[in-house]
């Protein structure tokens, strides 16, 4: 029998701006897989077997709502349903139309082609799978972005980097590929933004969250096959 499909709430993670003047963006939250189907964990060819393209690989989802199966074909029943526009999923197979992707939690599942886009994107790890809950005094999302687009809420001020560093799960995103340069923000584990560029030989890439740019050290974040040079964008 087809197994019920868990949707995948949006609460909020948060990112912090910091002081001069600096603002940050929080984007919403990452959201599981489904388990592959037998002989799914078997070694992945170099290319995939109908585009030819390189396995694995980067994408994310196109779309605000998408459905992971259990297998490579609507007979299969939908385990999962992501409700993340952008979320990145690194592509392990390639069956006809359908490819198996895994998510940031190591979860996997069948999806469409249709609903993938080669727009590179990146998430901060860590969120547990149940997501977060909305902080007080949060607006919901009916007062601030669409869920699974931007979906992004400036939570609050920290005076310093002493502050910021004492957030919960942050990650600093920083003005320069510098760890002593200057905050920008702090994201939180759920954070979804874009990757520019990740120079080779260099620990950061510089990354896009809502309209704000900075730097993070590439072991931060997740979305990047280990090595992977992205030219600037």
């Amino acid at each position: 029998p087809a197994a019920p499909a868990h949707h995948h709430p949006h609460p909020a993670a948060v990112a912090a701006p910091v002081a001069a003047g600096a603002a940050a963006a929080g984007a919403a939250a990452v959201a599981s897989g489904a388990t592959a189907p037998p002989g799914a964990a078997g070694m992945a060819p170099d290319k995939g077997s109908v585009t030819g393209l390189p396995l694995p690989r980067f994408a994310a989802f196109r779309a605000d709502e998408v459905n992971l199966r259990a297998g490579p074909g609507q007979r299969y029943p939908i385990d999962w349903v992501y409700h993340r526009r952008g979320l990145p999923v690194k592509i392990e197979r390639e069956f006809d139309v359908w490819r198996l992707v895994e998510g940031a939690d190591g979860q996997k599942g069948w999806v469409h082609q249709a609903t993938l886009v080669g727009t590179r994107t990146f998430v901060i790890p860590g969120q547990p799978v149940q997501g977060d809950t909305q902080q007080t005094g949060q607006p919901s999302e009916k007062e601030t972005d669409v869920i699974g687009r931007a979906d992004s809420r400036i939570v609050g001020h920290v005076a310093d980097a002493a502050q910021a560093a004492a957030v919960p799960g942050g990650v600093m995103l920083r003005a320069k590929a510098d760890p002593t340069s200057s905050i920008v923000a702090v994201l939180k584990p759920g954070v979804v933004g874009t990757l520019r560029q990740c120079p080779a030989g260099s620990g950061w890439c510089q990354v896009t969250v809502k309209q704000y740019s900075g730097w993070l050290e590439r072991q931060a974040l997740w979305g990047l096959l280990p090595q992977e040079v992205i030219a600037p964008s």
